[in-house]
């Protein structure tokens, strides 16, 4: 199989005008936002594993890694590591999970290109993950203490 027949099925491909997380960059849709800057955002996930689960994502629409440069993969995974440093932080965890769907079969739910930071705690080690509920408010403190976690 060569290059170009390579394909990867998501059934939530939509071009980028109805994309959930393009519509969040425009400040379309509401989000509880920690960071960005010119390429890249990061927000807390409205259905988090665990208080603290923040995305990652370009600003830029792509559904996989594959819709991406190399120094576009490595930019997003640099922040993606700062950012875990102020997740661990604010949230007293012991560790962390980077999580990166690739199309349907791997779970990607938006088909937009991004990287989960879940934290977890010793005590949870080996145990399975629920989503949970978390309303905006609540978003948005963790959004604003991951902040305050992310200065020097």
């Amino acid at each position: 199989m060569n290059e170009s027949e390579l394909k990867i099925r998501n059934s939530a491909s939509v071009p980028p005008e109805k994309c959930v997380f393009c519509q969040i960059v425009a400040r379309k849709l509401p989000a509880a936002i920690v960071c960005e800057d010119q390429d890249y955002i990061a927000f807390m996930d409205r259905a988090p594993f665990n208080e603290g689960h923040t995305l990652v994502c370009p600003k830029r629409h792509g559904e996989t890694v594959w819709d991406m440069t190399a120094a576009e993969i490595g930019g997003l995974f640099a922040l993606a590591a700062k950012i875990s440093k102020g997740v661990i932080r604010a949230t007293a965890s012991d560790g962390f999970r980077f999580v990166q769907n690739n199309g349907e079969a791997a779970n990607q739910a938006v088909a937009h290109v991004h990287v989960h930071i879940i934290p977890v705690k010793l005590a949870e080690k080996g145990q399975w993950m629920d989503r949970k509920n978390a309303t905006p408010e609540q978003l948005q403190r963790m959004a604003s203490c991951i902040r305050e976690a992310l200065e020097p």
